[in-house]
């Protein structure tokens, strides 16, 4: 089992170095050269010397800079070989190492006395962490992402809960969630931890060759469970634990230390005034230059709704916004024009009491319209909804009135922030999902907000629109 293990290591070891390390090293080494342009290209000079114990050639500083940032990354972690590290996109991992580097690097030159160029030394930080940001992004979205959900990439996981109707809810779980990268080798039921449930989770470990183990609710209450997350580290398996299932109750619980107590607090899910101004900033920023864009495409589109099914070219509907307010969503027309008074006549696929509406073939879209619904066309229109402040680029999906009279405590807290044109839901099956797991994709991306997370959800968006996959 160990020489098979070791496999596994290795063959993860080489999928980091060439999905994150390599590109990461090319963002730093592109970043130095253009650091120095910047300093030194509108010159014309090329042999520009300063001053550093011996007189150095900038050429060789920043290329020793860029070999130091990459080692400083390496040995900060951020390359172990866990599954997080091919399968989460975690840019503040790689944030936190670089300015503790740069800020190392400023501080030596300070009480060095170095004459190091400030254009140079910022240029470079800055470049170099806006580089590694959009490799690090493409190569999530553009390769990992693909190679996850067709288990090209995935980790071999042992899962392990209380009982088996646990064990059977988070499996099926991970399975229908492909694209966590998880491969469920084995599923053990765990009464009591002692001699003879160990013997046979060793049978259970060596049979399945698991890299990790995924430890279910309810595990922490056994006897000699701390044993046996010891007796796993000692076997080198990584351990991954679900505590409680917090998202339940529409809040995060993050760790928070107490006189070395070990609390959970529950953190808010809206975001700050600086938060909020920021995403702001981005929205009006994205959004008119996006408009500015595809201008010739609204023309286009809105003559081929036009000449084909006739007037009006847009379609507007009442949803529901931040704070329940309501608001005027506007849509390219995708269907018959008196599409709502038929919709009776039209079977629900997810049941008659379903408060959405969803048929794969309805016969009220029209042969433009389903074409502008597969590859999301007849969104376009909501971006001046994110200029008039009534929707953002990236948040929640806009919800019915119809929808939200039925909410309970825990799905009104999607109502804390603007609704967004795209979201966690339309990379993560649009249409083809249910409103409990919208709903749940939603509270998660509202207690982890962030805005590299924004910008992977518009990068994803991309990719899920010209695959056109669960859109109709």
């Amino acid at each position: 089992m160990q020489n098979s293990r070791t496999n596994h290591l290795t063959k993860r070891t080489y999928q980091i170095f060439l999905l994150l390390f390599l590109p990461d090293s090319m963002a730093i080494i592109l970043a130095s050269w253009t650091a120095y342009q910047i300093r030194f290209g509108l010159e014309g000079s090329s042999s520009t010397n300063f001053t550093f114990l011996y007189n150095t050639n900038y050429q060789v500083l920043l290329f020793l800079l860029g070999l130091g940032w990459i080692f400083t990354m390496a040995f900060s972690g951020i390359y172990r070989n866990l599954h997080t590290t091919l399968t989460v996109l975690n840019l503040p991992l790689t944030l936190r190492p670089s300015v503790y580097y740069f800020l190392l690097i400023g501080f030596a030159s300070f009480v060095s006395k170095a004459s190091i160029s400030r254009i140079a030394y910022l240029s470079f930080f800055t470049f170099g962490l806006l580089l590694i940001f959009i490799f690090r992004l493409v190569i999530h979205f553009a390769v990992i992402k693909p190679l996850v959900t067709k288990r090209i990439i995935s980790t071999r996981v042992l899962v392990v809960g209380p009982s088996k109707s646990d064990l059977t809810k988070y499996s099926e779980w991970l399975i229908s969630n492909r694209k966590l990268g998880f491969l469920i080798v084995g599923k053990l039921e765990c009464d009591n931890i002692n001699y003879g449930w160990i013997s046979e989770f060793d049978r259970r470990l060596e049979g399945s060759e698991a890299k990790e183990v995924l430890l279910l609710p309810g595990m922490d209450s056994k006897e000699n469970f701390s044993k046996f997350i010891h007796y796993l580290e000692d076997l080198k398996i990584h351990i991954n634990w679900i505590p409680h299932d917090s998202g339940n109750i529409g809040y995060w619980q993050v760790p928070s230390s107490q006189h070395g107590l070990p609390f959970l607090t529950f953190e808010n899910s809206e975001l700050n005034f600086i938060e909020r101004f920021l995403k702001r900033a981005f929205d009006v920023t994205f959004a008119s230059i996006v408009i500015l864009a595809i201008s010739p495409f609204l023309v286009i589109i809105s003559t081929l709704i036009l000449f084909t099914d006739g007037r009006p070219v847009l379609y507007s509907q009442q949803r529901v916004g931040r704070g329940g307010r309501k608001f005027v969503f506007f849509k390219f027309r995708s269907m018959v024009n008196n599409a709502d008074s038929l919709v009776n006549e039209v079977e629900n696929n997810l049941g008659t009491s379903h408060v959405l509406f969803k048929n794969r073939q309805d016969p009220r879209v029209t042969r433009v319209g389903r074409v502008l619904r597969k590859y999301s066309l007849d969104e376009l229109p909501q971006f001046f909804n994110v200029l008039n402040n009534t929707m953002s680029v990236v948040g929640p999906r806009p919800a019915l009135p119809r929808e939200v009279s039925i909410y309970d405590s825990i799905y009104e807290r999607r109502l804390i922030a603007k609704p967004g044109i795209t979201g966690p839901w339309q990379i993560s099956g649009r249409s083809d999902l249910d409103l409990q797991t919208s709903v749940a994709l939603d509270l998660n991306y509202l207690s982890n907000w962030s805005m590299s997370k924004d910008i992977g959800i518009i990068l994803g968006t991309i990719s899920a629109v010209i695959r056109g996959k669960g859109a109709y």
